[in-house]
């Protein structure tokens, strides 16, 4: 898996530990207060949805975690429901990761 600069330094963590123990529980903490608990589904590659020759374009590795408990959902429109998917990379990663045995990521 390669990883640009910037998601190696907050994704090949999580990367790895998914690789060694892919049915681990996490729980993810959000800077707007949103605890969940989530297991990975699935990890990929994937872009930003624009055009190759944009500038601005990118490729990136991203994770699907499958919300498995909504510990506290502090978004205002309170968008978290257990089983639903969520998308984690380097461009919303949550303030702390922690896995069952309380590590942190």
């Amino acid at each position: 898996m390669f990883f640009s600069k910037e998601e190696e330094k907050v994704m090949f963590r999580l990367f790895k530990d998914i690789s060694e123990e892919p049915h681990k529980i996490y729980t993810l903490n959000f800077e707007d207060g949103s605890i969940l608990e989530v297991k990975q589904d699935t990890c990929y590659e994937t872009d930003n949805g624009l055009d190759e020759e944009d500038d601005d374009y990118q490729e990136y590795n991203a994770c699907a975690m499958r919300i498995v408990n909504v510990i506290k959902d502090a978004t205002l429109d309170k968008r978290y429901r257990e089983q639903m998917l969520i998308e984690i990379s380097y461009l919303n990663y949550p303030e702390s990761i922690t896995d069952c045995n309380l590590k942190k990521i």
